[in-house]
């Protein structure tokens, strides 16, 4: 379950990787960035698509 907190500590981290990935000149570092940053958009866009699901009751 992914709380609101946690999903504004996704959405830090997804502009940090961003920022990061821009300054990354190693080709092979930038990949696995890249592919970081996938995975952080997908979950914040899951929690944000389906929110009920991923609230505590």
């Amino acid at each position: 379950m992914v709380k609101e907190e946690e999903k504004v500590v996704f959405v830090y981290e997804l502009d940090k990787l961003r920022h990061e990935y821009r300054k990354c000149t190693n080709l092979s570092m930038r990949q696995q960035i890249r592919e970081d940053i996938s995975l952080l958009q997908t979950v914040i866009g899951i929690a944000e698509e389906h929110p009920s699901n991923y609230r505590e009751k």
